[in-house]
Order: C-alpha cells, then structure tokens, then sequence
C-alpha cells in the first residue's frame, strides 16, 4: 500500500493509510540520508575507539611488570627497567589521549551532526502534516520534540554507543589479557558475580524506562502550560487569575518534582548495587590471588595487573547503568518522535506546482464535510456559484460552519471529490500549493511573527518594494499608523503582535495578504477588532482596487458584507438563507433580524 490519502465524496474523514508501512519507509529513507552524508564518520571513529581500548590495557600490564622489577633485592633492582615501563604508562596515557579524542570527534561529533538533522527533519515534518493532525496537539508537546526528545535520541546515538562499543572492547581486551598474563582459573572466579550485576542493571533499566516515559509526559504538559501563561497573559491579569494560575502550574510542576525525584531514587540504586557486586569480585581476587602469590604460583606484579585489569572490567559495567539509563530515555524519546516523523504528511502532488493557471468562476456543489472523529457535518450540502471578480459575504452564528469552508477553499482539509470547482476543474485535481499561491488568506487571529513590521507584511513576498509594501499598508489603512511608531515598519511587533493593539495586527495581516496581490482574497472575520469607520474605508478601498477579483469575506458584522454581489447566512453548516443585503432584508429572516440587533448595538472602538 502506497503512503497516500484517498478520499471520497462523503468520506473526507476516512483516510485510507496503512500508518505503520509509511512509517518504516519513512524511517528507513531518512536513516539512509542522514548515514549517505554522515556515515563515513563512524569508521574512523570506532577504528581508534578500539585503538584507545586496546591501548587501555596495556597499563596495568606496564604497571604489573614496573612492581615484579621491583620486588626483589634492592642490590638486584635494575632500575632502567622500571624507568622504561614508567616511561611506557606515559605513552600510554598520551596514546590515550590522542585516540579518545579522535573517535569522540568523530562519534560524538557525529550524533550533533544526528540532532541537527532531525530537528530539520522534524520541522519539514510539522509544516508538511495537515490541519487536521496539527490542531489536536499541545505546543508544549510539540516543543518537547524539538529539545527533550531530540536531545535525548542524540545521547543514545553518541554517548550511548561510544560507551557501548568503548566498554564491551576494553572489557574483551582486559579479560585476555587477565587470562593470559594472570591466571583463567583466578579470572573465572572473580567474574563469577559480574552475571549478577549485568541482571541487576537489566531489571532495573526496564522500571527507569517505564519511569521516564511518565517524567516526559509531565515536561511536555508543563511546557504547554508555561506557553499557554504566557500567550494569555494579558488575560490572566485581566481577570487577575494569577494565583489561580500559578495554583495549577504549582500542581503540574510539584508532580513532575515528584516523578524526577522517583525516577531518581531508582536510578540511584544502580551504581550502588554494582559496586557491592564487585566489592565481592575484588574481595575474591584478593583472597585467591593472595595465596598464589604467597604459594609462589603468581607474582605480585602480576596480581597487580589483575586488579588493574579488573578495574577495567568494573567500570564499563558500573557504566552499563548509565547506558541503559540513556539507551532507555533515547529509546522512548524516538518512540515519542515516531508520533510525529510517521504521521502521514500531506501528499506530494499537493506541494507541486499547476500545469496551467488557476483561477476562474468557483463552484461549489453538495458539499458535506465531517471533521475526522466526529460524527456531526460541519458543512451539509452546501451549494452555491461566485463568478470570477465578484465578492461573496458569508455571514452566520458562532459555530455554524463558516471558517470550516474558507479551509476546503484553501484545501486545508481534504475536499471530497466533485464538490469544489475552481474554473470548471476540481479542487482535488489541483494542488494546494496552486490554490494557496493564488489565494489570500487573512484569519481573525492576525497572527504575527516575532519580527518587524516590515518582515511580517513582506512575509508572503520577501522580494517586495518598499513601495508596494506602502501600497499594501495604505489599502489596509495602516500605513499611518506604521508611520506613528517609533521605528516606522522597522519596528519590532513583538511576540505574536503583542506590542500592538487588536486592530493593528489585523490590518498588519491584511497588508500581508494584499502585498502579494492575490487573485481570490479571503476575509476570515478578519475586521472584527477595527471600528466600522475605518472597516468601511478599508472595504471601499479593496472594492476601487481589486475590482476584477474574487472576494470572499466571513464576518459576524454584516455591515461588512453589505456591498456584497451574494450574501449567504449559514447555520448548523447549511444555507439558511442566500441572497444580496437588500433581499435578505426584504426576507425578514435571520439576516434581517442579526442585522436590526447589530444596527441597535451601535459602533465600537478598536479594540486593543
């Protein structure tokens, strides 16, 4: 089954995906990127890893032989021999150095090469997944990605390995050389409890890896909560809610304090556990090399090579906790990575370009759309003709359907088949990135990125004059405003336009909208916060300019729809009524009777 989306007329819910499949494609595509161009590194670094390792345990060798040269006569001491082998354990330590170095540039070096791949990775990712998957999840959960799990998926693919490959290799090589240059019987004996520690470090892995999982979970809720503070901090103090905010914050953070301080005191009987293990190991190497040595079968600088060599055996265990700590932590880290990396994306021929030009009369025929996982109609049966250059109103209540069809116009969500035409051709055999490049699309929101107001309307049009972006503000009636800041368009918006007020970021937006001179403009409410004077020189201005172009405007103030060519008033997702302002009036309906209440309610200022 191949990774794409089919979706019918009337089950533009239904995503026919086998999830897994793409998700091992995706998984080994991406693998095999990442070691085409990074690869390489690993073969020279774990060439001088085993170079390092190997180099290791020739110091308790050196050392064993320093001590035999010594432990006879003083008249018999050849002292050059023990200079030669302290002299030996010098170039050691340099051999060590130098090939430590080397593979840790090439293997750890290598994982931040890993980290940065898949943060790049997992942005392409996010911007390619729909709608419909992106507005299920916490920002906090989505910034736990990026850092936490990334982060902790770069340990397992550098420390964790390295420490691995290093550990077991030292080990081997320390074990030889304990069987060749000591004694195999004294070497079984004292390894005879590592077993024990190897299961004591396995088991309690296991319960560290169920603990992490549940610590992440808490850090992804109180990132979220910590983003929700402070995106709605203005309205916290507004409510003076801050204690009761701080309260839950107190809540989440005390219980991820008591999960982090539960995963530690697991964590922390690992280390202790194995160096009673080994205490015993040390203890019988003591013993039974003791009296070797004293039987005249071992000598005293081999005994001390033994425990050096021991020594070398100890610490990649002891390190084994750690490893399995990390390895467990990377291992639920890529599982929580998976949750996104696997999600099915929006197919390509939607990010590909139009064969011809798109544009033209829009027609929309029985449209029904159901958002995934309800079970109510958004939009049902939804019918209706906008010639090319006319300007269409879409009134209607909170809630009734009318943002959810300025995104099927965008193709935000999948489109059921032969229910949207633009220029006589279905919207499903058009890409997105063709509709949306022809398209302006202004939400209510405003949104606005941490930026200058210059950036933010050139957003869409990054090669724009200036000229044309005065042009734009002018048109959105923001120009004077922009030139009343302290820094004219250079000014910094702040996070999320919060330096400016309602109205301003709306009209910001517009001018991001009107900058790249679209061909069917979408209004999505997005005049709610400006007063009607200015909300009307706005609409005149865009009708005397944009004469010859599609129009589509959604508000819950009709006196912006009033010059409309066609008004439809939508709820529960149908056509209630249809019409121009004049006939709707005439109907005395819900438009009539919305329009008397809002003429009754009077003008309002800007909101901030």
């Amino acid at each position: 089954m191949k990774c794409q989306t089919d979706i019918t007329k009337g089950e533009s819910e239904k995503l026919l995906i086998d999830v897994n499949l793409c998700g091992r494609e995706q998984e080994k595509i991406m693998m095999k990127r990442f070691l085409k161009k990074h690869g390489w590194r690993y073969i020279p670094g774990f060439l001088f890893l085993l170079i390092s390792s190997y180099i290791t345990t020739l110091a308790p060798i050196a050392l064993g032989h320093a001590i035999d040269y010594m432990d006879m006569d003083v008249a018999l001491i050849d002292q050059s021999k023990v200079y030669r082998q302290a002299f030996y354990i010098i170039l050691i330590a340099i051999g060590v150095f130098i090939t430590r170095y080397i593979w840790r540039y090439f293997i750890i070096g290598n994982s931040r090469f890993l980290e940065n791949f898949l943060r790049e990775e997992l942005f392409v990712k996010l911007e390619n997944l729909p709608v419909s998957f992106l507005s299920k999840q916490r920002s906090g959960d989505l910034m736990a990605y990026a850092v936490n799990d990334v982060g902790a998926v770069r340990m397992t693919f550098g420390q964790v390995i390295a420490m691995s490959v290093s550990g077991l290799s030292t080990a081997v090589m320390a074990i030889y050389s304990m069987v060749t240059k000591v004694d195999p019987k004294l070497t079984l004996l004292a390894l005879l409890p590592v077993p024990v520690a190897v299961f004591v470090i396995v088991k309690l892995g296991g319960i560290v890896r169920r603990k992490f999982r549940y610590v992440q979970s808490l850090f992804s809720e109180l990132s979220g909560e910590v983003n929700e503070t402070i995106m709605g901090v203005q309205v916290i103090k507004s409510f003076a809610k801050e204690e009761e905010r701080l309260d839950e914050f107190s809540d989440i953070s005390k219980t991820m304090y008591d999960a982090n301080v539960n995963l530690a005191d697991t964590s922390s009987l690992i280390w202790p556990s194995i160096s009673v293990i080994f205490g015993l190991c040390y203890a019988i190497g003591l013993i039974v090399g003791g009296h070797m040595v004293l039987a005249g079968k071992l000598s005293l600088g081999a005994l001390v090579t033994f425990n050096g060599s021991l020594l070398l055996v100890q610490q990649p265990v002891m390190s084994l906790g750690r490893i399995i700590n990390m390895l467990q932590r990377g291992l639920a880290s890529y599982k929580r990575l998976q949750v996104i990396l696997n999600q099915p994306g929006i197919p390509e021929k939607e990010m590909e370009d139009a064969q011809e030009p798109v544009g033209g009369d829009i027609d929309i025929k029985d449209l029904t759309f159901r958002y995934p996982e309800t079970e109510n109609n958004a939009l049902d049966h939804i019918s209706l003709h906008l010639p090319k250059g006319a300007t269409l109103g879409v009134v209607g209540p909170t809630g009734s359907g009318k943002t959810t069809l300025m995104h099927l116009l965008l193709k935000m969500y999948p489109v059921p088949e032969q229910s949207v035409y633009i220029g006589g051709t279905d919207i499903t055999e058009i890409p997105a990135k063709a509709v949306r490049e022809q398209a302006g699309f202004v939400p209510q929101d405003g949104f606005l990125f941490s930026a200058s107001v210059r950036d933010n309307i050139k957003f869409y049009q990054p090669g724009a004059t200036d000229e044309d972006m005065i042009r734009a503000a002018k048109l959105a009636s923001v120009h004077d405003d922009i030139a009343s800041f302290p820094d004219g368009y250079d000014t910094q918006v702040g996070e999320r336009g919060t330096h400016l007020s309602g109205g301003q970021k709306q009209r910001i937006a517009l001018a991001r909208a009107l900058i790249r001179n679209p061909q069917l403009l979408i209004l999505d409410d997005t005049l709610s916060a400006v007063d009607n004077h200015t909300e009307q020189q706005i609409l005149t201005r865009l009708s005397d300019y944009y004469d010859g172009k599609t129009t589509v405007i959604v508000s819950h103030r009709l006196s912006a729809v009033k010059h409309a060519q066609e008004i439809i008033f939508i709820k529960d997702g149908q056509i209630a009524e249809r019409g121009t302002h004049d006939q709707l009036m005439a109907q005395n309906g819900l438009y009539a009777q919305m329009y008397l209440q809002q003429e009754e309610g009077g003008d309002c200022d800007e909101k901030k």
